[in-house]
């Protein structure tokens, strides 16, 4: 029998035509089938006010996500970032959520904190101290900062300077004072640390003031009188002020307080001075205007 090779060949082509076209027909329904798009998410506000000890509960309020063939999959919502703080008290919260198909989107908001304020400093005595050879004097010792967010936070201040303290060595020295909270927010207090010569101790005046770091809010203006509260000889400032009786008058100390800006938001420092006999002393008060 006698083979058509022709024929064959154009059976055998029609069968491979037929099986590409199927294969192509099969191919383009499964692409088609699959799920490549994400849920979407939506929030019932654009900008979310929530409290101080907010957590991840607090930042899904509102929000919800709906997937085109799933469904309601707002249960696989989660907070997946939180940013620092960028300004006033407000972050960026970021959101994620999965359909079946492992498709993820994303989303964001701003979330504000109620009554939010910075970590702030306080300071019990002045940076005030006699020059000494020991190793163990700590020039943070009564400098603290509380925070609306991690409460006490004060063994996290660093200190950072272009000159080395040296408590040996009678000066002033420049220093800033720094430190982080847990959502980023970063403060620095500028101040002067003052040694003065420990042979001089007993004559030299000491100005104490009822505190040593103010936050007084842009616009206003403080006393700077209102703050001495007493001035003594020979004391020093290791002492408890209410055990010192004040043997020079108040009227006598000297201050200046022109250099502080109360219209414009920064640090600054009110030198106190105050001479008895041919002895000085001084101390400063911080002011934070914000």
């Amino acid at each position: 029998m006698k083979i058509d090779m022709k024929k064959l060949t154009k059976i055998c082509f029609g069968i491979f035509l037929a099986s590409l076209l199927l294969s192509i027909a099969f191919w383009f329904i499964q692409i088609n089938s699959l799920d490549r798009v994400g849920p979407t998410i939506k929030m019932d506000k654009k900008t979310l006010t929530v409290g101080i000890k907010a957590d991840d509960e607090d930042f899904l309020k509102g929000v919800t996500a709906v997937d085109d063939k799933d469904g309601d999959v707002t249960d696989t919502l989660v907070v997946e970032k939180v940013s620092n703080f960028l300004e006033d008290g407000k972050r960026v919260v970021t959101y994620a959520a999965v359909d079946k198909s492992t498709n993820v989107t994303r989303a964001s908001r701003v979330v504000k904190y109620k009554n939010y304020k910075s970590p702030r400093f306080q300071l019990k005595k002045p940076l005030v101290f006699a020059s000494t050879s020991s190793d163990g004097l700590d020039i943070m010792e009564n400098l603290k900062v509380k925070d609306k967010i991690d409460g006490d936070i004060s063994d996290q201040i660093k200190v950072l300077s272009d000159k080395t303290v040296d408590l040996y060595d009678a000066g002033d020295y420049k220093v800033d004072f720094r430190v982080t909270n847990s959502a980023g927010d970063t403060i620095t207090l500028p101040a002067t640390i003052e040694v003065y010569d420990s042979d001089k101790e007993r004559e030299r005046p000491f100005i104490y003031l009822d505190q040593y770091v103010i936050y007084v809010k842009k616009g206003q203006k403080v006393s700077p009188g209102s703050h001495i509260e007493k001035v003594a000889v020979g004391t020093g400032y290791d002492m408890d002020p209410d055990d010192i009786i004040s043997d020079v008058s108040t009227s006598q100390v000297q201050y200046d307080d022109s250099k502080v800006n109360y219209k414009k938001r920064g640090t600054y420092e009110i030198k106190y001075k105050v001479k008895v006999d041919s002895h000085v002393g001084t101390v400063r008060l911080i002011v934070v205007v914000y």
